[in-house]
């Protein structure tokens, strides 16, 4: 099994069954399904009715079970998705109806890295319906590499569709594989049964999946514990790293530790990334994924758990991090990262925040939204309003996948406090699952010639690269951002808070790809926004440095990014540009993008302020008196600086001054 999830009050906990909390007894159902095994422990209402006796309840799961693995199990060769795999025309029941339309939209919320289509990759690597093939032959790298690439043509959830009641596919050779997603979906339709029949108290585990609900037999939570993940551990139970109280959700454990084969001392495990078509060779052990999602909590918390395990630890612990309905621990080589603290506020030392877990938007996927509001904050004053992007690392740093922050209401606080600064507000937006293709400037595709192939369809060698370069799958989607910040939030910002909504006292910052996206915010933007904070600005634009060929791509696309900003660079005056860099990690590739930036500011009629340099001292930086208090442009250099949150954190009181003047 792939899953990670001890089931403890199911199994180890099998005594408490016959203790009660009230009069409420509890009860217990075991068996096989998708698969594997099941395990149900459910509460008896205080009135029985013929709906709740045991062998109507048994029945009722029973048959549940039967319908489900007969629409969506690939182990079961008479199912829907076994017929359908094979041609057959046969109308998909409702099960898979809604599995096959839920995970379509997990797909596209994931950039094509959850894909259900995968199936003939999975079969290729021995992970799948099919038997495994000999380990020898995928010694041969050249060959694999060739099927791989054959087996990319029919993978994608763009070749499926579901027309008239009917599964469509563009090419005859698409398999489904539901495996990523089935179980836990199988928990909610469990659940859904038992909360018809008026039961409020359960526990379903469907092959080490979850949803729980109500209160186990003592009155408490549900007692879940997770596994360490230790290399060909089978049993659950055995290595419990981490014991979770849960109830009201969903939960699932993916991890790299059970399903897996070794070829020469390498590591090849079930987690495939579908869009380069290879298992993923990263440090995330496991990725536990909680899911609060009302009606699909199992679905979801399945589903995500293996997109994270995709993506890696860094990657996965943004994705949860900006999900208000979302909580996660992360185990990796070099220890966890927790994400489970849930219900506390945020803890400011300055102010205060308010929070929308899940704003709206016709352009975007939901995200949470912060807004820091500065010590006596008042409907009879107005205040500008600093946008920032990756909201959930401004404020606390309890809160953030690595245990940093940007220390937004410390510095922005204490320079209000001391009268450098007038009272302002920080709306935080958080990134979504996309955060790639929210921030890169979609526009430089243009520029490049087009949208990169995985979304047009075409083949070409040097777009197929420079695809891959710029993360292939990904959905370009940063114009579509800045409408949500300009149509949407913005607007609902100056309808519930007292602002100066006018372009001279708004502004946008970010750093990194954070920065990149509000110098295009600035640019695509200029009436809306007056001035921009642009901290280590990934100018490189790729997401990594570490492929052959990865400085040519990078310069392309840089280059690119220039013909843009020539024509259309806001006029030089009419707003304010902080742009600034280190020169350790991530910085260290930074000094030649910046000193063409700075040259094209400069040959555009942009007058900077004087130039200085910084050291890093690890603590707050020293602000030079000899930047003119009339500049628009600064581009400062700190030499020590990393890529990190506390580096920007120490320097930050540098373009909050330059802003907020």
């Amino acid at each position: 099994m792939r899953k990670g999830l001890s089931v403890l009050t199911a199994v180890v906990f099998i005594a408490a069954l016959a203790s009660c909390s009230g009069h409420n007894q509890y009860r217990r159902l075991e068996g096989f399904a998708q698969g594997g095994t099941f395990h149900i422990i459910y509460s008896v209402p205080e009135t029985e009715s013929p709906a709740t006796s045991d062998d109507t309840v048994a029945a009722l799961v029973t048959k549940r079970l039967r319908d489900i693995d007969f629409s969506i199990s690939g182990y079961n060769k008479g199912s829907l998705l076994s017929r359908i795999n094979r041609g057959e025309d046969c109308m998909p029941d409702r099960y898979f109806t809604e599995l096959f339309e839920l995970s379509q939209q997990v797909w596209k919320e994931t950039g094509g890295l959850f894909d259900v289509s995968g199936g003939p990759l999975f079969d290729f690597w021995g992970f799948g319906f099919k038997d495994p093939q000999s380990l020898d032959s995928l010694r041969d790298d050249a060959r694999t590499a060739r099927i791989v690439d054959s087996l990319l043509e029919f993978v994608g959830m763009d070749l499926v569709s579901l027309e008239n009641g009917r599964i469509v596919k563009k090419d005859p050779r698409v398999q489904l594989n539901f495996n990523a997603i089935a179980q836990g979906y199988t928990c909610d339709a469990v659940a859904d049964l038992l909360d018809s029949i008026g039961i409020q108290n359960y526990l379903v585990e469907v092959g080490m999946e979850i949803v729980c609900k109500g209160l186990n037999a003592s009155g408490k939570p549900w007692r879940i514990g997770i596994d360490a993940p230790v290399d060909g551990s089978q049993t659950a139970g055995e290595n419990v790293q981490k014991f979770l109280d849960l109830t009201d959700c969903g939960i699932t454990t993916s991890g790299n530790y059970r399903k897996f084969f070794l070829i020469d001392g390498k590591k090849y495990s079930h987690s495939i990334n579908p869009v380069t078509g290879y298992p993923v060779q990263h440090d995330l052990l496991s990725a536990t994924v909680i899911s609060a999602d009302t009606a699909r909590p199992g679905a979801l918390s399945d589903a995500y758990a293996t997109y994270c395990m995709v993506l890696g630890k860094e990657a996965a612990a943004r994705f949860i991090g900006s999900r208000g309905d979302l909580r996660g621990y992360l185990i990796h080589d070099g220890g966890t990262i927790d994400m489970l603290k849930d219900g506390s506020e945020i803890h400011t030392a300055y102010g205060h925040v308010e929070e929308y877990p899940q704003f709206e938007s016709d352009f975007m996927s939901p995200r949470q939204v912060y807004v820091w509001l500065p010590d006596g904050y008042s409907e009879r004053e107005k205040y500008p309003v600093l946008y920032m992007h990756d909201g959930q690392m401004l404020f606390d740093d309890t809160w953030t996948w690595n245990g940093q922050e940007w220390q937004v209401d410390e510095v922005l606080g204490s320079l209000i406090a001391e009268g450098k600064v007038p009272p302002a507000i920080v709306v935080g937006i958080a990134n979504g699952n996309n955060r790639y293709g929210e921030y890169f400037p979609e526009k430089v595709l243009e520029y490049l010639g087009g949208v990169p192939d995985s979304l047009t369809g075409t083949s070409n060698e040097s777009a197929s690269a420079l695809n891959y370069m710029l993360s292939s799958g990904t959905i370009y989607e940063a114009d579509e951002y800045l409408r949500f910040l300009t149509s949407e939030l913005k607007p609902f910002i100056d309808s519930h808070y007292s602002t100066l909504s006018d372009k001279e006292h708004t502004f946008i910052a970010g750093s990194s790809m954070g920065g990149l996206i509000s110098l295009y915010a600035l640019c695509e933007y200029p009436d809306v926004f007056g001035g921009a904070a642009c901290m280590s600005t990934h100018l490189p634009m790729i997401l990594s440095a570490d492929y052959a060929g990865a400085a040519d791509i990078s310069q392309t696309v840089f280059e690119a990014f220039m013909q843009y900003l020539e024509e259309h660079l806001p006029s030089p005056g009419s707003c304010l540009l902080y742009t600034d860099r280190g020169d350790s990690t991530l910085d260290a590739l930074y000094p030649p993008f910046q000193d063409s930036l700075d040259s094209l500011l400069t040959d555009r009629g942009w007058q900077p302020g004087p130039s200085f340099s910084l050291p890093a001292s690890g603590g707050q930086t020293g602000f030079p008196d000899t930047i003119c208090p009339t500049c628009t442009w600064i581009s400062p250099v700190f030499p020590g600086a990393s890529h990190l949150e506390q580096d920007w954190a120490a320097r930050l009181h540098i373009p909050l001054t330059f802003l907020l003047r």
